[in-house]
């Protein structure tokens, strides 16, 4: 190819020459292309595969009207890892956390840009125990290093008004949208936003997980 010099880090091009005039000929990879810019994780529980079973997770009395991490127990076919090519060089896998008690689920966000957004989906049900009940979820990000301020910060929606009674399932695919801002991009290698689902519920009942997805753009 001459002097031609094309970083090809991603395999963008499936072809590059100077034609009989000394001008430059660009063939793209449409497979390769897409996925840098754009993909998706998904976090499933067995509820889509043989058994059908959600995540249950219990919301006490004592919990009521606080921000909690929901659970999710990931099924072993459960993990659709269709990143973009930046996200899975950055990290080999795009969460940290089982999802169990204790260890919540956190979406890492390094690979991305500032020039980057993201839509999360959480599909679920929720069954209260008592009437006039309202689900709250939110998105809880964690910034990157050496921004100011450096606390977490979250966007939040009402999703359930259950206004039906109580001992009833009520189904919400909740989706929230965010732009990766210059606090949760990546800052360096290891050190870039991450954000993790939660739930809140002005009444007691029991939440079953069925998945959590983010979909992105490079």
């Amino acid at each position: 190819m001459g002097d031609l010099e094309i970083d090809n880090q991603y395999d963008f091009f499936k072809e590059v020459r100077l034609d009989e005039n000394g001008a430059l000929l660009v063939a793209l990879d449409a497979t390769a292309t897409a996925n840098a810019l754009q993909g998706y994780y998904a976090l499933l529980t067995n509820y889509y595969f043989t058994g059908g079973i959600a995540t249950e997770k219990a919301i006490p009395e004592g919990d009521v009207d606080q921000w909690c991490d929901v659970e999710l127990t990931i099924d072993p076919q459960g993990v659709f890892d269709y990143r973009p090519t930046s996200m899975k060089l950055a990290q080999a896998n795009g969460h940290t956390g089982t999802g169990a008690t204790g260890s919540p689920l956190i979406f890492d966000l390094e690979g991305l840009t500032i020039e980057s957004f993201c839509n999360f989906r959480a599909s679920m049900v929720f069954r209260p125990e008592e009437d006039e009940g309202q689900l709250e979820t939110r998105l809880l990000f964690n910034r990157h290093t050496g921004t100011t301020p450096g606390s977490d910060f979250s966007i939040e929606e009402v999703s359930l008004n259950m206004a039906n009674g109580a001992d009833l399932d009520y189904p919400t695919e909740p989706t929230l949208t965010f732009f990766v801002g210059d606090t949760i991009d990546t800052n360096a290698a290891g050190d870039a936003g991450k954000v993790r689902f939660q739930v809140k519920s002005t009444v007691p009942g029991v939440i079953s997980m069925r998945a959590l997805t983010l979909y992105i753009n490079k």
